[in-house]
Order: C-alpha cells, then structure tokens, then sequence
C-alpha cells in the first residue's frame, strides 16, 4: 500500500499503468473510494440478444409447437411444487 497526498484541487497521480486509461471511480463512502480501469465497449459494437440467438431448426421448431398443442401430463415433482405454491399464495 502506498500513500499519496492530493493537491489543492483534490487531484492524485495514478501509477503510470493507469496512463491514458478509462477509469471508473466509486464513492464507498466520505473516506473511501475505489478507482478501476474501465473496459469501454463502443456502442456499435453492442449487439442485442435477439442479433445473436440461432434460430431454431424446423425439426425443433416443430417439436416445440406439437408441445404447445398436446403438453406432456405433469409428472410428480411438478404436482408437487404446484401444492407447495397453492399452500404459500392461495
């Protein structure tokens, strides 16, 4: 651990790693900050889920609608978490 004193304008050096870096500063509390470099992804790059998702086969397509259709009957552990529920929320 290293001490540093500010200067009048409450600035701090940074060790020479932090140079030309992003840093996201946290305010823990009146005494206590934490300074981290920041991993900045550009906001063309940012992709969203649906971008990204494979879209389903037409054999599991097909399986998920017949599911849909005609559901499976409930086995055990469903019928009972169905009666835990009941029995907390009415």
């Amino acid at each position: 651990m290293e001490t540093r004193s500010t200067d009048a304008k409450g600035r701090i050096s940074l060790p020479k790693s932090f140079a030309n870096a992003t840093v996201i500063v946290e305010q823990l509390s009146d005494t206590e900050i934490r300074i981290r470099k920041a991993v900045v992804i550009p906001e063309a790059d940012i992709r969203f889920y649906e971008e990204t998702a494979a879209p389903l086969t037409d054999h599991d397509r097909d399986r998920f609608l017949d599911l849909l259709d005609k559901p499976p009957a409930p086995n055990e552990a469903l019928k009972r978490a169905a009666r835990k529920h009941a029995a907390r929320h009415g």
